[in-house]
């Protein structure tokens, strides 16, 4: 057995009066906007241009910012060297950049930065120190999302992100830059399974087309129930597919319908789950294929295709980088023959 696998600018805007900074960086939507007071002006918080939802095992979920970094406008007078930008992460969602720096006005600037743990598990805070900054805007570049991959993907109590702007002489502006989001249900996912089986002819030749395929549901939430399995096979090989059972671990027939069908001449079967998937089920689908009466080498086939159909209504899906298979290692002709051996 083998298997594989905008929105609306959100910006911080703040008056670029004489020696002080306004800022302008990734946040929050407008129908959440906050203000803070600072020394520099109001801050006025609007919906961004990238973010990204994080998803907890309980299904709540928070919206945070695609990158750490802001947009620094300074005004007529300039700003003197000290001012600090300080963010404030968790380390299980970002990754400090290896070298902060500035960009702007064709320039790159570098940064000092002075990495710390913060308080709360998993916490961290990066101070960046700015050097003396001339009227112009500025680009800051601390650092980015780190990908979350199955089966870490989801984050349990993430910590906000955050970010603190303080000038010499003048008052501290703290911003919270996630925010809790819209609860949307269990996120769920699937990961397919199949054992294969080869199709031969004239005792060298073969093309691999699935025997069986397993669902698998991984949770924390279901499968959502209209969600099924397609299987696509060459059309040179195989005359037509079908997936003729379904069944649980215990040899329980599982509720779903099957449909036979061609895309391109290639014979598709799809199977449907008439009813959810409940977390850490297991469906095995039975597979059978007609093969043609075939009489040499073939100039190609198709590689046999499985896949996953998400439907119905149901939390968010995870990504787990099996909801397809498919194998390339067909024997149909003499080079492939020669690169894959006989059967």
């Amino acid at each position: 057995m083998t298997s594989t696998d905008g929105m609306r600018r959100r910006t911080v805007l703040a008056a670029a009066l004489a020696g002080t900074a306004a800022l302008a960086l990734p946040a929050l939507r407008p129908a959440q906007a906050a203000a803070a007071p600072s020394a520099s002006g109001l801050l006025t918080l609007q919906e961004p241009q990238a973010a990204q939802l994080i998803y907890a095992p309980d299904g709540s979920c928070l919206q945070v910012p695609a990158h750490l970094g802001v947009l620094l406008t300074v005004g007529a007078a300039g700003v003197p060297a000290g001012a600090a930008v300080t963010f404030t992460y968790d380390e299980r969602l970002y990754s400090a950049a290896p070298r902060a720096f500035l960009t702007g006005g064709g320039r790159l600037i570098p940064v000092e930065s002075r990495p710390a743990a913060a308080q709360a598990p998993h916490g961290r805070q990066l101070e960046l120190l700015l050097p003396e900054l001339a009227p112009g805007s500025y680009v800051v570049h601390a650092g980015g999302l780190t990908p979350t991959r199955f089966p870490a993907d989801l984050v349990a109590d993430p910590l906000p992100t955050a970010v603190r702007v303080a000038e010499p002489g003048r008052a501290v502006t703290a911003l919270t830059l996630s925010k809790p989001a819209a609860k949307a249900g269990l996120p769920w996912g699937v990961q397919l399974g199949a054992g294969w089986q080869q199709a031969t002819w004239r005792d060298q030749y073969y093309a691999w087309h699935p025997a069986i395929v397993t669902v698998h549901s991984i949770g924390p939430g279901e499968i959502p129930a209209g969600s099924g399995i397609r299987v696509t096979l060459d059309r040179r090989v195989f005359a037509s597919v079908a997936i003729t059972a379904a069944a649980d671990p215990a040899g329980q027939q599982v509720n779903g319908s099957d449909q036979r069908t061609t895309t391109a001449g290639r014979p598709v079967a799809t199977w449907t789950a008439h009813t959810a998937v409940p977390a850490g089920s297991r469906i095995t689908l039975t597979c059978g294929a007609e093969v043609r009466s075939l009489t040499g080498p073939l100039d190609e086939v198709e590689a046999p295709l499985v896949e996953f159909l998400p439907g119905g209504s149901g939390g968010p899906q995870r990504s787990t980088g099996q909801e397809s298979l498919t194998r390339m290692d067909d024997v149909y002709s003499a080079a492939t023959l020669t690169r894959y051996g006989p059967s």
